[in-house]
C-alpha cells in the first residue's frame, strides 16, 4: 500500500517499524524520532530510499538483525548521522521510469522531458498538499534499452504525483495525442490535465547526502530479490538497476 505507515494496511514503514521494535532497536517510531527520506505511491518501487532513527543497538549488527526479521524490505547500506540529521532533507533525488517503446517517439519524449528543467510552478503537475508548487528540476534524460525507454529524473526533491503527472503529459505527447504547447500551456498555469501514469514502471533509484554509507558486501540481497517476484523479468529488471545504480554511485 505505498511507504507511508497506515493503520492496518501492509507498507514499507509500517514493515520495518514493526521489525526495528522486533529486535529492539526502537520502542516506538515516534520516541526514535523514525523518519523516511521519500514518500512511494503504492506500486512505485524504491532501490534507494533512506530512513533515519534514533537507536542505542551496535551499529555493527544492526543490519543484518534488520534483515534477518524483515521479509518485505532488504536494508543494505549504514551511517551514523548529527542528532539534527532529517531525511526529508536530501542533497538530490534520482528518479526513474520505464515506458514501452511502441507507438512512441523518442526525440518527443526527450523534447518533452526537457521542457520540465529548471524551476517551474507545478500546480497543473501535482497535488501540493499545501506546499509550495515551485520546484526545480536540475535534469532528465531519455534512452532506449531493450524494448522500452528509460527516463531518468534528477531533483532535490518532488511533490506528490508529480513525476507521475508529469509522464503522462509527455507520453500523451509522444503518442501524438498532445502537442508539446499544450503541456507548456499547462506548465504556465492554464486548465490542462494529461492524467496520471501508472505506478507501477517508476522506481525511486537514489536519494544523495553530503556524506557516505557503510554498504553491507554480501549474497542476501540477490537472495532477497529471487524472494521478491515469481515474475523473472521484474527480478532481472530491479537486478540491472542495481548494478547501473551501483556503478554511478561509484
Amino acid at each position: 500500500m505505498g511507504s507511508q505507515r497506515q493503520p492496518g494496511l501492509k507498507t514499507v514503514e509500517g514493515e520495518v517499524i514493526e521489525s526495528l521494535c522486533r529486535i529492539g532497536a526502537i520502542e516506538t517510531p515516534e520516541l526514535s524520532k523514525f523518519a523516511f527520506a521519500s514518500r512511494t505511491d503504492r506500486g512505485v518501487s524504491a532501490l534507494g530510499n533512506v530512513m533515519a532513527f534514533n537507536t542505542e543497538f551496535s551499529e555493527s549488527s544492526l543490519l543484518q538483525a534488520l534483515n534477518a526479521t524483515s521479509k518485505n524490505v532488504y536494508c543494505y547500506a549504514i551511517a551514523k548521522v548529527p542528532d539534527d540529521f532529517s531525511p526529508r532533507y536530501a542533497k538530490g533525488r534520482w528518479y526513474r521510469y520505464l515506458l514501452p517503446i511502441r507507438g512512441r517517439d523518442e526525440e518527443v519524449l526527450s523534447t518533452g522531458m526537457h521542457i520540465f528543467e529548471g524551476q517551474h510552478d507545478f500546480t497543473r503537475f501535482c497535488k501540493a498538499d499545501g506546499k509550495s508548487p515551485v520546484k526545480t528540476i536540475d535534469k532528465t534524460s531519455v534512452c532506449r534499452k531493450g524494448d522500452a525507454f528509460i527516463i531518468d529524473i534528477y531533483a532535490r526533491e518532488f511533490l506528490r504525483n508529480m513525476i507521475r503527472r508529469i509522464i503522462a503529459a509527455v507520453d500523451d505527447v509522444a503518442k501524438g495525442h498532445s502537442s508539446i504547447e499544450d503541456v507548456k500551456s499547462a506548465l504556465a498555469g492554464n486548465d490542462l490535465t494529461f492524467g496520471l501514469a501508472s505506478p507501477e514502471p517508476l522506481t525511486l533509484m537514489d536519494v544523495w547526502y553530503n556524506f557516505d554509507f557503510r554498504k553491507e558486501e554480501s549474497s542476501a540481497f540477490k537472495k532477497k530479490l529471487e524472494e521478491y517476484s515469481d515474475d523473472i523479468l521484474c527480478r532481472q529488471m530491479f537486478a540491472a538497476m542495481l548494478r547501473e545504480r551501483e556503478s554511478i554511485i561509484r
